[in-house]
């Protein structure tokens, strides 16, 4: 073989080689999800929200003369549109079929086919599937446009499917932000509620949304808390330094509970079930539609209040307790100091659980100067509004508690200081 021909031979077979290892694939910067075809070829299927900005291209081949043909598929058959010698498709794009062929100074490198659809769902509808005590299911019903195509090579046509994402959300919120399925199940809504589905279609493409409104939810929510009435008397056991919206307490007798209500649902009705280890508690229903109960008795209560939708029978508790009362105690000082330092200014008994209370002072010749049933009340060492003298003073103190038996007597000496 002649030698420069057979070096002429080689080249041309060495770029033709080059050339047919280049793949020819379509791409497309603007598509908002992409995916192949149901014929064998699987040809690649581009989807837009906007399909009359849409771009295709091809990935550049290297080469010395490279010639890029643009066709559509109309009526059956490809029409050419341009061939160019650059990669970029030179018109509008519509929704179908686009072929580029690329060769290079004449000879064929590649070819390849993709399909264009710009998608739209038309109808979006939420409802319920069911609905209970604890969860409530949705549903979704959608209608799209079509979007067809055929395998150019025989004509059989195809239909895509579409794959759509949801997003949920709720007036008031809940927990719907976290489902993204067509037919969720959420915790049953206990109040009047507007849903919002959201349908996406590849990837953003298009969306839809649609309201729901479960305007008579079955569900209820039991939130209970309770205040106790403070008696401010700064000299009674245990102290305590929160009265409002709590759920446990210790204190003396007799404690005076009103039941906070945040509970929500419909229709609703209440039932308090007591769980002590002694007798009381007297349940009195108040104007204010709070509750009001009576705790007198040495013990430790607990109580289970309930929220009942009287119309689905839907119910939900919360437990409260312990309440504990203390056990009557009296504690009596034997001296104090009103010189009006704020420190032991005043002479009182310090008590527990007291239900009948009498405390008599006397001056060392006997006579009455100060006297009280309120164990709240404490005298201010003054003798009709005047100092008392210093000196040492006599009380006798009777008291009774809630249970039977708790009689209490003190006596003793008072050392009243002035210090001054």
């Amino acid at each position: 073989m002649n030698t420069l021909f057979k070096y002429i031979f080689i080249f041309l077979l060495a770029a033709s080689s080059q050339l047919s290892a280049q793949t020819v694939s379509i791409v497309s910067d603007n598509a908002t999800a992409s995916g192949n075809a149901a014929y064998p070829q699987k040809d690649t299927l581009f989807f837009y929200a906007d399909i009359a900005s849409a771009t295709l291209s091809v990935a550049p081949i290297s080469g010395s003369n490279v010639t890029y043909t643009w066709d559509k598929y109309e009526n059956g058959g490809w029409t050419e549109v341009m061939t160019i010698n650059v990669p970029d498709f030179p018109a509008v794009i519509n929704e179908g079929a686009y072929r580029v062929t690329v060769n290079n100074n004449g000879v064929f490198v590649g070819q390849d086919v993709c399909w264009t659809f710009e998608p739209r769902i038309l109808t979006l509808e939420v409802d319920t599937i069911f609905s209970d005590c604890t969860h409530i299911q949705l549903t979704t019903n959608t209608t799209t446009k079509p979007l067809n195509y055929l395998n150019p090579a025989n004509g059989n046509p195809y239909t895509v499917n579409y794959e759509l994402a949801y997003e949920w959300s709720s007036e008031p919120a809940g927990d719907a932000n976290t489902y993204t399925e067509a037919q969720p199940t959420m915790e049953a809504p206990v109040e009047p509620i507007t849903y919002a589905a959201t349908a996406i279609a590849f990837n953003g493409a298009h969306s839809l949304e649609a309201n729901f409104v479960y305007d008579d939810p079955k569900a209820v929510e039991a939130n209970f808390t309770f205040n106790v009435t403070d008696r401010e008397n700064k000299n009674e056991l245990p102290i305590n330094t929160k009265f409002t919206g709590i759920t446990e307490y210790t204190g003396s007798s007799e404690i005076l509970v009103f039941i906070n209500d945040s509970s929500k649902g419909l229709n609703k009705s209440y039932t308090i079930d007591f769980n002590t280890n002694t007798e009381g508690g007297e349940e009195k229903p108040t104007e204010n539609d709070l509750i009001e109960i009576t705790f007198d008795k040495l013990g430790e209560y607990y109580m289970d209040v309930s929220v009942k939708n009287d119309l689905s029978g839907c119910t939900d508790l919360t437990p409260l307790g312990p309440i504990k009362i203390e056990e009557i105690y009296l504690g009596i000082p034997n001296v104090f100091t009103p010189d009006g330092d704020g420190i032991n200014d005043e002479f009182m008994a310090v008590y527990s659980s007291i239900k009948e209370f009498k405390l008599i002072v006397f001056n060392r010749w006997g006579r009455k100067v100060f006297q009280t049933t309120d164990p709240g009340e404490a005298w201010d060492g003054k003798i009709g509004g005047k100092d008392a003298a210093e000196g040492v003073y006599f009380y006798v103190v009777t008291a009774k508690g809630y249970n039977k038996g708790e009689e209490r007597k003190y006596e003793g000496p008072v050392h009243l200081l002035r210090g001054n």
